[in-house]
């Protein structure tokens, strides 16, 4: 796999997975709090990686 996109999805659904099973107990909140992490860390992950683009390291 070459595409950093599909590699940042598959670690934000895994560690959402497994988040969402260790914070919340019932299947609706659990649900709610995946989706919201799993949000979370694509936006932020896009975010950062368009702030840093300018700079060639």
């Amino acid at each position: 796999m070459k595409n950093h996109f599909v590699l940042m999805l598959i670690f934000s659904i895994c560690t959402s997975l497994v988040l969402s099973f260790i914070a919340k107990k019932s299947g609706r909140e659990r649900t709610k709090y995946f989706l919201s992490l799993l949000c979370a860390f694509i936006v932020i992950s896009i975010l950062a990686s368009w702030l840093m683009f300018p700079f060639p390291f």
